[in-house]
């Protein structure tokens, strides 16, 4: 029996840390230990005039209050009821650049108080896009909503 609950136990975990892959990582520095990427999610409302969405043959393009955002055909995009939005948190896109930033600086300090270093950062940080995994939302009909791991490409930075 205990053999088992061992098994179940070692299966469940493999297929648990399976579902992340590289890209949902970002390191401080070349080297340094990995850290698991914030999800954030932003709605795109196509009847906003401060949003554009260009599409060619393996891109699409979201330009949502002044960032930019890049689906390409290799991403997951997933379907999911209304619903869904009632248990995230949306993200403002305008707030995404000041809250990397944040995110950003408190993991920079996280991390030098456990290794007693102030040398981590010697380059200055010219942008924040790799701290979020960032999804765009897109609502499809009254119930349905479609889902894009995108990339954030450009901030008003």
């Amino acid at each position: 029996m205990k053999n088992i609950i061992y098994i179940i136990f070692f299966i469940a975990s493999t297929s648990l840390n399976a579902q992340t892959k590289e890209s949902d990582y970002f390191t401080l520095y070349k080297g340094g230990e990995k850290y698991l990427k914030p999800v954030k999610y932003v709605l795109f409302d196509s009847l906003n005039p401060n949003t554009e969405r260009k599409k060619d043959k393996q891109k699409i393009y979201f330009h949502i209050m002044g960032e930019s955002f890049v689906y390409k055909k290799n991403y997951a995009v997933d379907t999911c009821p209304i619903n869904f939005l009632q248990k995230i948190k949306l993200d403002n896109p305008a707030d995404l650049q000041k809250n990397a930033y944040k995110y950003f600086k408190n993991k920079k300090q996280e991390v030098e108080r456990k290794t007693n270093s102030k040398l981590l950062v010697l380059n200055p940080v010219t942008n924040f896009f790799p701290y979020f995994k960032v999804y765009i939302l897109e609502r499809k009909n009254n119930n349905k909503l479609i889902k894009y791991e995108v990339d954030w490409e450009y901030s008003s930075f």
